[in-house]
C-alpha cells in the first residue's frame, strides 16, 4: 500500500519539471497523496500540485564552480535532512532526471525504507554534466524501478542487462497557448507570413543547430528560429546565418512555460535534428499542440515524431521538414498516463518486498 508519492525534481525549470508537475497532477486527480519537491524558484505548475520548495539554487554567480559548490552544500545541509524527515517506509520516491546528488538521494531514501523508482530522462551523459556517470548509475543501479519515455531506451537499457525497466508515456504540462503572445511570436519570427520552422528549448551543440540552419537555407519559403538559452553555441550558429544568408532568427534566453507554450504553438514544424537523444519533452509538447515535427534518426525520436529524415544529412532534414508539414501533427497517446505511473510504483514496491524476503 502507496501511503505518498515523493517525486523529486531538484531543478525547477524546463522539460523535466512540467513533465513531474504533469504527473503529480494526474496522481492527485486518482486520489493519490502527491507532492512534488523542487526549487524554491521553480516554474509555474498546475493550481491541483503541491509543491515542496525545499531546494535552493545559486544561480546568480557566474562562476560555475561557485554555484554548484554553493547549491550542493545547501542541498546536503538543508534538503536532504528534509527529506529523511518527510519520507515513510510505505513511500514511494521517484527521482526525475539526474541530478550530481542522486546517489544521496537514493540513501535517504534506503535509509528510510522507501520504494525508489528513478526516470533519468536520458540513458547517456552529456560531456559538461558534473557527477552525471556517478547519477546514472546510481540511478540505474540502485533503483527498484527505472522508467523511461522510449522503446528505444528501454531496449537500450534491457540490452545492458538493466531488467526493472519499463516504459511509461511522455507527459508534458502544456498550459493553453495565449493566443496574444502566440501572434507576439508569428510577428517577431515571421513577420512576412511564410512558414517557420523552430528549434526550441536550450541551444546546445548537441542538438545541432548548425544543422538546422543549413537545411533552412535550402527552403526558400520558410523562415528558421532557434530560440532558447544559449549554452554555448550561439556565436557560431550567428556566424553561420551571416555566411549563408539562411533566413533564421535567433533569440537567446530562457522562457517560461506560457511563453515555450506560445513558441511552440506559433511553429508550422518543430525540428529536432539532434545527434544525441533518448527522447524530448519539446516533441510531447508540440503533440499536444497539434504542431508537427521533423527529426533525425537518433534514440527514441522518431516515436514521438511526425516525419523522420532519412539521415542526418542537410537535404535530408529539408526534405523531412517539408514532410511533417505536409503530413500534420502525430497525435500523442496518454490515455491513463497517471494509471500507468501508479502501475509501475506497485510493481517497483512488490519487487523491494520480494527482495527483502
Amino acid at each position: 500500500m502507496i501511503r505518498r508519492v515523493h517525486l523529486i525534481e531538484s531543478g525547477g525549470r524546463g522539460g523535466v519539471f512540467n513533465h513531474s508537475v504533469e504527473v503529480a497532477a494526474g496522481l492527485a486527480d486518482l486520489g493519490v497523496d502527491v507532492v512534488v519537491h523542487t526549487a524554491d524558484d521553480c516554474d509555474a505548475a498546475p493550481a491541483s500540485v503541491r509543491l515542496c520548495r525545499c531546494v535552493t539554487w545559486h544561480r546568480a554567480s557566474a562562476n560555475r564552480v561557485v554555484r554548484q559548490a554553493r547549491t550542493s552544500a545547501r542541498y546536503v545541509l538543508r534538503t536532504l535532512p528534509h527529506l529523511h524527515r518527510a519520507i515513510d517506509a510505505q513511500d514511494v520516491v521517484h527521482i526525475q532526471g539526474m541530478f550530481a546528488l542522486t546517489p544521496e538521494l537514493v540513501s535517504v531514501a534506503r535509509r528510510r525504507a522507501a520504494t525508489v523508482v528513478a526516470s533519468p530522462h536520458n540513458t547517456f551523459v552529456r560531456s559538461n554534466a558534473p557527477g552525471g556517470g556517478r547519477a546514472l548509475r546510481s540511478a540505474l543501479e540502485d533503483s527498484d524501478r527505472v522508467l523511461v519515455y522510449s522503446e528505444a531506451d528501454r531496449q537500450k537499457l534491457l540490452d545492458r542487462g538493466v531488467a526493472n525497466v519499463a516504459r511509461v508515456p511522455l507527459v508534458q504540462w502544456t498550459p493553453p497557448a495565449d493566443p496574444a503572445l502566440v501572434e507576439r511570436w508569428r510577428a517577431e519570427l515571421t513577420p512576412d507570413g511564410g512558414r517557420l520552422a523552430l528549434l526550441p528549448g536550450q541551444v546546445r551543440a548537441d542538438k545541432n543547430p548548425e544543422l538546422f540552419v543549413r537545411a533552412l537555407a535550402e527552403l526558400p519559403g520558410w523562415r528558421g528560429a532557434v530560440v532558447g538559452e544559449d549554452l554555448g553555441p550561439g556565436r557560431q550558429v550567428d556566424a553561420l546565418i551571416a555566411q549563408t544568408g539562411a533566413a533564421v532568427t535567433t533569440a537567446y534566453r530562457y522562457l517560461d512555460v506560457d511563453e515555450f507554450t506560445a513558441l511552440v504553438a506559433a511553429a508550422d514544424v518543430v525540428v529536432a535534428p539532434y545527434e544525441i537523444a533518448s527522447q524530448s519533452g519539446v516533441l510531447a509538447v508540440a503533440a499536444r499542440l497539434g504542431v508537427p515535427t521533423a527529426v533525425v534518426p537518433c534514440g527514441g525520436l522518431g516515436e514521438l515524431a511526425t516525419a523522420v529524415a532519412r539521415d542526418t544529412s542537410v537535404a535530408a532534414v529539408r526534405d523531412a521538414v517539408v514532410a511533417a508539414y505536409e503530413t500534420g501533427a502525430k497525435p500523442l497517446d496518454t490515455a491513463d498516463a497517471a494509471g500507468r505511473f501508479l502501475q509501475e510504483y506497485a510493481v517497483a514496491q512488490q519487487s523491494r518486498i520480494e527482495a527483502q524476503k
